[in-house]
């Protein structure tokens, strides 16, 4: 690496330091960091910038402990359990075909692999392993993407996609894995124990993509931000427009599934969520909120995780670029463009902004720190005052994703 690449990170941790004595400072590893580069997903030591785990095409747990892999090797694909923090595989397995990984069980006892066109399928083939091998294999009509498994991993949640040759819309399903069998999902019930299939014909539909999903594991939910850009208009577009049937002024929604009631409900955000450019918009969760922005249109939405509304509507200046939220037991923190917008977790009031050199790639926050992604490195920040203390090298970063802890 060249010195100029190394100022141009306003100096790298990583140059030695002499102590009193006059032998070079050991350089602590700092916390770890799963971050994307330009060739798949990895982790890294926040303090040295050192790969732990080789960056691949990779899914992660939904704590982040656990990282899967695929590799094709004659025909078949042998799936990968790494350790995130060591890098050591902990588990691998091997299927036939050449499957996709799709969905993961929160402790990677199960993966879910898929085989077929991406862009629009008669027929698809789902793959479930687990350490000991394949367990099962299914060939379902049209296009069914599996999204994640039930709590006690006998279920799998999928997007049917409609039509399935050229999908505009789709509706979320839960497959029976031991049957084969696609079926509806439960009504949202507040009697624990009492499940009630959505009736025929009742069974909602939505258009938009799916943008960033985050998983609640003490309520057991998946909470997935989906938008539906204005500017990309089907026929059933324009003679049902917005996101949702009902509800043209809706353009971006949370859709919120129970993993282990298997249930949905959809929360609309505010008119002016999705109407903007796609990367502004993120979500994070912590404790019993899940907040989205719009960095774009300057617009925040906190929403209660158990009553499943918008609690609280917060405008904040917008700020172009790619945006994404990491938030503290005290904090939020909203990188976006060359800024970083902090809000105080109690009032959701914009608190402070600070100045970034360069374009945000990501944000993570632990318990002392607070991690910022620039151009080839990452800055780690006072979570308190925005202060630079230290900046690693990261070559080819195109987002910090979390602290592994």
């Amino acid at each position: 690496m060249k010195r100029r690449e190394l100022l141009g990170l306003g100096g790298i941790v990583l140059v030695a330091s002499c102590g009193s004595d006059g032998r070079p400072s050991r350089v602590e590893p700092g916390e770890l960091l799963a971050v994307g580069v330009t060739d798949g997903l990895t982790v890294v030591e926040s303090g040295t910038g050192r790969r732990v785990v080789a960056p691949a095409a990779a899914l992660a747990t939904a704590d982040g402990r656990r990282l899967l892999s695929t590799v094709a090797e004659a025909g078949t694909s042998k799936v990968v359990t790494r350790d995130a923090a060591t890098g050591d595989v902990v588990a691998q397995t091997t299927v036939r075909g050449a499957g996709r990984l799709a969905a993961v069980a929160p402790d990677a006892g199960l993966v879910a692999l898929v085989d077929g066109d991406p862009a629009g399928r008669q027929e698809t083939t789902i793959v479930v392993a687990g350490p000991a091998g394949e367990r099962h294999r299914l060939t379902l009509p049209g296009f069914v993407q599996p999204e994640a498994f039930s709590s006690g991993g006998t279920s799998l949640f999928v997007l049917d996609m409609l039509p399935p040759e050229h999908p505009d819309h789709y509706r979320v399903r839960v497959l029976d894995l031991a049957a084969g069998q696609l079926n509806a999902l439960n009504l949202p019930n507040q009697n624990a124990g009492v499940k009630v299939l959505v009736p025929e014909g009742a069974e909602e539909e939505m258009r938009g993509e799916g943008r960033q999903a985050v998983f609640d594991p003490k309520r057991e939910r998946l909470f997935t931000l989906y938008s539906h850009q204005p500017d990309h208009q089907h026929v059933r577009d324009l003679l049902h427009p917005g996101a949702r049937d009902g509800r043209p002024d809706v353009h971006a929604f949370v859709h919120t599934l129970s993993v282990a009631d298997a249930w949905a409900v959809c929360v609309d955000l505010p008119t002016s969520f999705g109407t903007g450019a796609v990367e502004g918009l993120t979500i994070a969760q912590h404790a019993g909120e899940v907040w989205v922005a719009d960095a774009g249109k300057g617009v925040l939405a906190v929403i209660d995780a158990d009553a499943l509304v918008v609690a609280h509507e917060q405008a904040f200046p917008p700020v172009a670029g790619r945006a994404r939220l990491a938030v503290s037991g005290s904090a939020a923190y909203l990188a976006a463009g060359r800024q970083m917008h902090v809000f105080d977790a109690g009032t959701k009031e914009v608190r402070a902004t600070w100045p970034l050199p360069g374009e945000a790639k990501g944000v993570a926050v632990s318990g002392t720190h607070l991690y910022v992604g620039q151009p080839d490195g990452v800055h780690r920040l006072d979570p308190s005052t925005g202060a630079r203390t230290a900046t690693v090298a990261v070559p080819g970063l195109t987002a910090v994703e979390r602290v592994i802890g």
